[in-house]
Parts: C-alpha cells; sequence; structure tokens
C-alpha cells in the first residue's frame, strides 16, 4: 500500500504527518495487497475557518473516496479515515458477494 499526502493551502506539521500516516496504516492494513494507492489531500473547506480532508483508495479495481471537514484538521483527517476504512471494507464484502 502506497500513501500520497498532498496538504494543499495548509501546513502539517511532522508529527500531524505522522500521526495521519500511522492512522492509516491502522485502519487499512487488514485489507493487505488489495489496496494499491491511498491519496489523501488536506484543504481548506469552502466554508471558512473549516479544514478538509478527502481520501481516495484505490481497491483493484473500483476507487473509494471518503471526505469530512472540521475546524481542527487532525480531526478532519481522523473522521476521514475511518470514513475510509468503513467504506473500503463495504467494497470489498460487495464485491466478494458479487463472486459467490
Amino acid at each position: 500500500m502506497k500513501i500520497q499526502i498532498r496538504p494543499r493551502g495548509t501546513v502539517l506539521t511532522k508529527t500531524q504527518f505522522a500521526c495521519l500516516e500511522r492512522d492509516l496504516y491502522l485502519e487499512l492494513a487488514r485489507f493487505g495487497e488489495r489496496i494499491g494507492l491511498v491519496i489523501v489531500e488536506i484543504k481548506d473547506a469552502e466554508v471558512p475557518g473549516l479544514k478538509s480532508c478527502e481520501i481516495e483508495v484505490r481497491i483493484k479495481p473500483q476507487v473509494v473516496k471518503a471526505e469530512s471537514s472540521d475546524t481542527d484538521v487532525f480531526l478532519a483527517a481522523e473522521h476521514a479515515v475511518k470514513r475510509a476504512a468503513r467504506s473500503v471494507s463495504r467494497a470489498i464484502e460487495a464485491e466478494a458477494l458479487i463472486r459467490r
């Protein structure tokens, strides 16, 4: 699993960057080799004062997206990671049902 974190117009500290990367690995590692690439974009939301975190997970052969916004960039990222993990789980389960 390859992870790309792209801060757009916002600054992440090294600690925030490392925590986000760790959270992604912890939540998504159970899916193993099914995940090829994870792209995380952190940017200012359309509403002033809010930060937005968008996560795109590429599961062979589909793409799962999750997004969250909050005043705290770390909370927005944390919620988006959990949403992405749930969405990936549902997508893999649905794929398994189709194959039966």
